[in-house]
């Protein structure tokens, strides 16, 4: 009894952490988001922001979709490569947030940048299509 009892509750708690196609999707539109920045891929990143996007980047200052899409087209600031540490999705109705935390390794006016930063995302399904209408970073001790 105290084996299945077991089972039991070792299985509850692996579903606990099953993740849903949902949540797959989104994680999948998270990690497609770096691999367009570090492949500067910004029209296809442009058609996934939300026409009210918004930034606030590890730096504080806050951006529309306009003026980050300016800056990653300028190269100025230049993704070289994103390590994912940790991502996790919550989804509530037309609504998905994505907490996460990595390494961002960047060129920012011919200087290379190392940043160990956390990140929120804030996707809204319009139209039965994900748009990211927030991203919100911050910079992590290292």
């Amino acid at each position: 009894m105290k084996a299945a009892f077991s089972i039991l509750t070792i299985l509850f708690v692996l579903h606990g952490f099953a993740q849903s196609p949902t949540d797959a999707e989104i994680l999948k539109l998270s990690n497609d988001i770096f691999t367009w920045e570090v492949d500067n891929k910004i029209n296809t990143l442009e058609g996934l922001l939300s026409e009210k996007f918004k930034v606030v980047t590890s730096r504080g200052e806050i951006q529309t979709k306009e003026q980050y899409l300016t800056t990653l087209r300028s190269g100025n600031v230049k993704h070289d490569s994103i390590a994912i540490e940790q991502s996790i999705a919550t989804i509530e109705d037309k609504t998905a947030i994505v907490i996460g935390k990595g390494w961002f390794h960047m060129t920012v006016s011919g200087n290379k940048l190392h940043r160990h930063l956390s990140y929120m995302e804030v996707f809204v399904k319009e139209k039965n299509v994900w748009k990211l209408v927030a991203l919100y970073a911050s910079t992590l001790p290292e």
